[in-house]
């Protein structure tokens, strides 16, 4: 297909579902601007949204984009209801805090059209360079998360992981054969979703060529997603899966070399100082391997460890939370 833009046609191929809260107006209009740039028109635009951002809604009218209020408070309720208003066949989703390149739905459109069986494909979501260059912070969140999605195409039970929410594509019609987005789960609904999929034998995967750009939210972030995480990865299902996907499995590994340091600290502070040394120093150099850095930007991966530990404090948080939560509801009923 030529770099030509032409105008979008009334009947779409592809529906294109943008979940938002409304609070990220700028990340949000730079989203839909990059949607106006595909070089593929069959598509349709379905925002979601908790809270209407009104100083965008120019822009809505002149995109054409179908705006829903969703009531409930988790974003696979949200995605849901954009499938239900779907025309296309395929649809696909995208955050509010990323930017889709120019080719990104013909991409996707021609991988569908060219494999009949292909269920899910998804793809890399890459920091943008001139972030990464301003922000230490950010390249070490980017690099390690892009090192993750790696640089082959992967398939099925292997891939469950590594296709992320922001950039992801499926036959609509699948909704209707194993159920929507677990609306329950704060977190994580896209990953039990593929798990679901591989269980059934569906064909997905991950191909890094369809990228889109996303605007990484550092620290904070990584905590309350953790934290929203707690369902999720204390599912057997997610544990199971843990043996085909890396990322699952190194949430655990760092959860148990957690718990045995805090442990240590009490009992043998030697050994907690030792077991600490071998576990930063095993950590920055499979950082350094994983991601292929090994110039002076080595000296930033202390900062890896900050992200682990924002990590796990949420999720442990999250358990507190969640423990907090039945104990007092179980109160509540006591007369």
């Amino acid at each position: 297909m030529s770099g030509e833009i032409l105008e979008k046609t009334a009947t779409p191929l592809l529906s294109v579902i943008l979940a938002t809260k409304g609070s990220k107006t700028e990340l949000l209009e730079s989203c839909i601007k990059s949607l106006e740039h595909q070089t593929f028109r069959q598509f349709e635009t379905i925002l979601v949204y908790s809270i209407y951002p009104s100083s965008l809604s120019k822009l809505f009218d002149e995109c054409h984009i179908l705006a829903l209020k969703e009531n409930g408070c988790t974003l696979g309720a949200a995605r849901n209801l954009g499938v239900m208003h779907a025309k296309g066949d395929i649809v696909v989703f995208i955050d509010d805090d990323a930017e889709a390149t120019d080719d990104w739905l013909s991409r996707i459109y021609s991988e569908f059209e060219h494999d009949t069986s292909l269920i899910c494909l998804g793809g890399a979501h890459l920091t943008p360079s001139d972030e990464s260059k301003e922000s230490v912070l950010r390249f070490v969140e980017g690099t390690f998360a892009e090192s993750h999605m790696g640089e082959a195409v992967i398939r099925n039970r292997s891939a469950v992981g590594k296709i992320a929410g922001c950039n992801v594509a499926y036959r609509k019609m699948i909704f209707s054969k194993i159920g929507p987005l677990n609306e329950t789960l704060r977190s994580g609904e896209d990953w039990e979703f593929h798990i679901r999929l591989a269980e059934k034998g569906y064909e997905l995967r991950f191909d890094p060529r369809i990228s889109v750009w996303h605007h990484r939210q550092g620290l904070k972030h990584a905590f309350w997603n953790s934290s929203n995480m707690v369902p999720f990865f204390l599912s057997w299902r997610t544990l199971k899966y843990s043996r085909y996907e890396s990322f699952f499995a190194s949430f655990y590994l760092s959860n148990f070399l957690f718990l045995v340091l805090a442990a240590l600290i009490f009992f043998s502070p030697v050994a907690f100082g030792l077991l600490l040394a071998v576990t930063l120093l095993g950590h920055f150099s499979f950082t350094a391997m994983r991601t292929g850095v090994h110039d002076r930007r080595i000296a930033y991966y202390p900062l890896v460890v900050l992200f682990t530990l924002a990590r796990i404090t949420g999720f442990y948080y999250g358990i507190f939370k969640r423990v907090a939560y039945k104990i007092g509801r179980i109160y509540k009923k006591c007369p």
